[in-house]
């Protein structure tokens, strides 16, 4: 199992990922990091020196290779997750956690990294493009599995909120999912799953869609874990 954050830059994936990493024991990834470790070169110059595209395609095969490891909190860059052959290598391995922000807070954080921002440092109106690239993004980043705005909350507050929505992805449901993962994958795929313990309780085609067909009332201290089970193509580029 892996935790994925996604979100705009500026949002808290790298600091969040750090402490919450370390709660859980488990191995912090940075997708940029790692991608201008392989590159020897910073992102800022991939993209002048080589083009967007090259990155993009750098990030795939970065994601790809890193998606075969379990127990990481992985943070991803801002555009990863709006790439469509990314999105189910990251979510068939876990929750996708998105980070966002308001755009003059997200403005705020990255003013002294700027000039290293390929898609923010030749803008005329950093804070308009800040606005246009979240507007684009915007209906890929609702695709993750919880949604938390760090505008007013310090990493600590954030790691607490994302600790608190996570608990029953590393419950018994999680156990239940890995073992029955084919039969789930043949039955279900494309689709979101409920899990109760060791039993699915709802099925829909959207997160919300599962959650609002869950019987009520759940037995008290037992939550329910929703899951998206990938598509069998999906599975297969996971692979």
């Amino acid at each position: 199992m892996n935790i994925t954050l996604t979100g705009f830059m500026g949002t808290g994936k790298t600091a969040v990922g750090k402490l919450l990493a370390k709660r859980l024991g488990w191995r912090f990834v940075d997708i940029d990091r790692l991608i201008e470790a392989s590159a020897e070169k910073p992102v800022a110059r991939i993209f002048a020196e080589h083009s967007e595209a090259v990155f993009r395609r750098l990030e795939n095969r970065m994601i790809r290779r890193i998606t075969r490891s379990h127990e990481q909190v992985i943070a991803t860059g801002g555009g990863a997750f709006v790439n469509p052959k990314n999105r189910p290598l990251l979510r068939a391995g876990g929750p996708v956690i998105c980070l966002t922000a308001s755009p003059r807070v997200i403005l705020q954080r990255v003013s002294p990294t700027l000039a290293r921002r390929p898609l923010l440092a030749n803008a005329p109106s950093p804070l308009v493009r800040i606005q246009q690239l979240m507007n684009q993004r915007a209906v890929a980043y609702a695709k993750a599995d919880l949604v938390i705005d760090t505008s007013r909350l310090t990493v600590e507050e954030v790691v607490e909120a994302v600790w608190a929505n996570i608990g029953p992805w590393m419950s018994k449901s999680w156990q239940y999912l890995l073992k029955h993962s084919l039969q789930l994958t043949q039955r279900y795929s494309g689709k979101y799953i409920a899990v109760l313990d060791d039993r699915i309780v709802a099925v829909g085609l959207t997160h919300l869609k599962a959650y609002q067909a869950i019987p009520q009332p759940v037995p008290l201290n037992r939550e329910v874990a929703i899951y998206y089970i990938p598509l069998p193509e999906e599975s297969a580029v996971a692979l």
